[in-house]
């Protein structure tokens, strides 16, 4: 089991820093108060995110955020600048169905047919964003090429709360064989290093989840 507390000594354990750290927060909310559904985090929990000793110079950090305006403004007013990230850009995931439909009207005042997730890159205690690793560096360059606007356009997993794979379109934006983290994982991806509570929840067949 994992929560914000043993996430001070993760670092020590693993084969950081790394060059992309992705996060899914379990962000609070209304219905998740109310029905008790899953783990949950105050915004000021995730202020004592130890990011500075999971992060390499100029590493990509990417948190998913729901559609709440004040948790969009709380990462980027407050997280960011808490964590030392400079803000880059806002990207979003929307979900279609097989025929190429939303999967939510795009005025329903309930549900969207889509999500945001906020990317920056993390500065060294210089205030640079550019760290030098196996002789390559992440240049200005390749900072500069992050679009602030990008649509990622998927069918929807009918798994709960499962986010398209990053790695590929991230990777532009990367030195090559970077190493990526995530956190609050619900899935194993080959190559990166999972931390969270349900890092199986989406691995393991139905009748091995417990």
């Amino acid at each position: 089991m994992s929560n914000l507390k043993h996430l001070q000594t993760f670092p020590h354990l693993t084969d950081g820093p790394f060059d992309l750290i992705v996060m899914d927060p379990p962000w609070q909310n209304k219905s998740v108060k109310r029905q008790k559904s899953y783990w949950s985090v105050t915004n000021e929990d995730f202020l004592s995110c130890p990011i500075e000793k999971l992060a390499a110079p100029g590493c990509i950090v990417v948190v998913w955020v729901t559609n709440r305006q004040s948790h969009q403004r709380f990462v980027k007013e407050r997280l960011f600048p808490r964590w030392n990230v400079q803000f880059l850009a806002r990207w979003h995931w929307l979900k279609v169905t097989t025929s190429g439909e939303f999967v939510y009207d795009l005025d329903s005042p309930h549900k969207k047919p889509y999500e945001a997730l906020l990317l920056g890159r993390y500065k060294n205690k210089h205030g640079s964003t550019q760290g030098i690793k196996e002789q390559e560096s992440v240049s200005d360059s390749k900072e500069d090429k992050i679009p602030q606007d990008k649509v990622i356009i998927s069918i929807p997993c009918s798994l709960h709360s499962k986010k398209p794979y990053l790695g590929e379109i991230v990777s532009p934006y990367l030195i090559s064989k970077p190493k990526c983290l995530e956190l609050f994982a619900r899935n194993l991806w080959t190559g990166w290093t999972s931390w969270g509570n349900e890092y199986l929840l989406n691995s393991l067949p139905p009748y091995l989840i417990y």
